[in-house]
């Protein structure tokens, strides 16, 4: 029985390293140079989330209104090698702060990662990763326009990234 489950351990420790079971856990933050646009807080909230999306490319394959739509990823599988089969979804909220600040959230959901034949991938699961765009304004006043103050990704890496 010690054979049997010290086996087991290895083996999803191997496939652990692999990499057919990663759901390492991403948070990065990272400042953006994008100054002001004509959009407001009380713009549409189409206008609202195109401030957002224009701010990267990796932004281009969500849903330009809240909601969720099946997308591919490019470059997507494991290495790149193929583009990969997704939902994509799109949402907005206020942002629980003192200050005017409007948080769109963009949350990619993919997997389970394909398991090479043969092998033994007992921890796949579906995987997510989520970049939140924070938007302000710097000012309140009648004429204050939004920018983007900073992005924040969470989750599992992004496929984007396995390159």
């Amino acid at each position: 029985m010690r054979v049997l489950a010290g086996s087991i351990l290895v083996i999803a420790a191997a496939v652990l390293v692999a990499g057919c079971g990663s759901s390492r856990t991403v948070t990065v933050t990272t400042t953006s140079t994008t100054t002001s646009s004509g959009v407001t807080l009380s713009s549409p909230r189409v206008q609202q989330i195109a401030l957002a999306r224009a701010s990267s490319d990796l932004f281009s394959i969500f849903p330009a209104r809240p909601g969720t739509k099946n997308c591919t990823i490019p470059d997507g599988g494991p290495r790149g090698t193929t583009p990969l089969r997704a939902t994509c979804t799109t949402r907005i909220r206020h942002a629980d702060t003192h200050e005017p600040e409007l948080l769109v959230s963009f949350t990619e959901t993919w997997g389970p990662p394909p398991c090479p034949p043969g092998a033994f991938c007992p921890l796949l699961t579906t995987q997510h990763h989520t970049w939140t765009v924070v938007e302000t304004e710097p000012q309140v006043t009648a004429t204050a326009h939004l920018r983007i103050a900073a992005t924040r990704e969470s989750g599992s890496t992004a496929p984007q990234f396995y390159k």
